[in-house]
């Protein structure tokens, strides 16, 4: 199976707008320089999932779940790695570098 190289992910981490990628599935609340909503892996009833703006983490002081928008289409949306990637990759129009590994 092909995978990517490290250049071609490192730019599209670059690239990716954390928040435009989990606004369709998290209902994000801006609050300061941050954008915080309710956890999407546990149940809680204040908001303790933390985006700050430019980063490219999330963070929930709640369970400790933290990633990147690769990790939570992972776990969120139950993709692999390669379709997360791609998926990404797409909506970002960044091209891929697969390498033979």
């Amino acid at each position: 199976m092909p995978s990517f190289s490290r250049a071609s992910l490192e730019l599209l981490r670059s690239r990716v707008d954390l928040v435009e990628v989990l606004s369709p599935h998290i209902k994000l609340q801006k609050s300061g320089a941050a954008y915080k909503a309710l956890c999407p892996f546990h149940e809680e009833k204040s908001p303790s999932f933390v985006i700050q703006r430019g980063d490219s983490h999330y963070h929930c002081f709640g369970c400790g779940a933290h990633g990147d928008a690769i990790q939570f289409l992972m776990t969120h949306l139950r993709m692999s790695f390669f379709e997360a990637v791609e998926t990404l990759a797409e909506k970002f129009h960044v091209h891929l570098e697969e390498t033979q590994g």
